[in-house]
């Protein structure tokens, strides 16, 4: 193995970042039954320490930009699974398409597959080729 090989591994499994983003899913669910039960509230509190904003990990945004960082996603479909998709929960065929037609990104771990695939390619990597 050359010494530019390590460079080029990803150094997160798929069950590591399933378990990431499963996390950040849960936390931000939380936030939102939170401020829902504040906002139903008979008293309809109002307070500042009632933000249930608060409870999310408020280093979330970091978080996001690491992960695409450590799993080289310069198109930033981590985020866009995220944010846009809400984990995938509004993920829809064509969401996210290519030349070869719909790619499918509606869970954690069909994700990580494409980002693998998306790395494979970039650095000209080929599963079959001899090594």
């Amino acid at each position: 193995m050359q010494k530019n090989d390590c460079v080029r591994e990803v150094p997160l499994t798929n069950q590591e970042f399933v378990d990431i983003l499963n996390r950040l899913r849960e936390a931000t669910e939380l936030v939102d039954k939170v401020e829902k039960l504040f906002r139903d509230s008979r008293e309809k509190l109002e307070c500042d320490f009632c933000n249930g904003a608060g409870l999310q990990i408020s280093h979330e945004g970091i978080v996001v930009k690491l992960l695409e960082r450590l799993m080289r996603d310069n198109a930033g479909n981590i985020s866009y699974f995220i944010y846009e998709l809400d984990y995938g929960k509004t993920y829809q065929d064509g969401c996210v398409s290519d030349q070869s037609g719909n790619i499918d990104i509606s869970t954690p771990e069909k994700l990580y597959d494409y980002l693998m695939t998306e790395y494979s390619l970039e650095n000209g990597s080929d599963n079959n080729a001899e090594e």
